[in-house]
């Protein structure tokens, strides 16, 4: 080979390997943005005041009667609370900010419980407004669904001895 043509190869080379390596970089940079942002979401919803409200919540039956829930304030503000951070994780979920998978082993379980018991309330407010509970429900079937690995048996025993990266 002539000297002209090894200087095109290594060129070529090295245009190749910095493109590979800039798609690589701007993954994971984005995998990094996505995380830290999906971190931001979650931080700002897991208030105090909204881990009370949950506790308020999961205390009551499933199903509970709207009429019940409309006749404590104390019980109405927690399941406007409940029912925020609901439709909040829906929609972010569905925006992709923050991964479904994530969200279950993060929050999935109090999130089912408690549509399981705020339901009939949210479905007794949709005649006067049809979008209430929209994205908590989408949210909760899609749970229900496409569940994290670890809901079936636990989270201590699916992962046991991983560690994610």
């Amino acid at each position: 080979m002539d000297l002209p043509t090894i200087l095109n190869v290594i060129t070529t080379a090295a245009v190749v390997f910095g493109v590979v390596f800039a798609v690589v970089e701007i993954r994971t940079a984005l995998r990094a943005r996505r995380d830290q942002a999906a971190m931001e979401v979650i931080r700002a919803v897991e208030s105090p005041e909204i881990r009370l409200a949950v506790g308020q919540i999961l205390e009551l039956p499933r199903d509970v009667d709207p009429a019940a829930i409309n006749a404590d304030d104390e019980i109405l503000r927690a399941a406007r609370l409940v029912y925020w951070a609901g439709e909040m994780y829906g929609s972010i979920v569905f925006e992709g900010v923050v991964d479904l998978q994530m969200l279950d082993r993060i929050d999935g379980g109090w999130l089912r419980s408690a549509w399981e018991r705020l339901r009939r309330w949210i479905e007794s407010e949709r005649p006067t407004n049809p979008n209430t509970g929209e994205w908590w429900q989408w949210l909760y079937e899609m749970l229900e669904a496409n569940p994290d690995p670890g809901k079936t048996s636990g989270a201590h025993v699916f992962y046991r001895g991983r560690v994610r990266r």
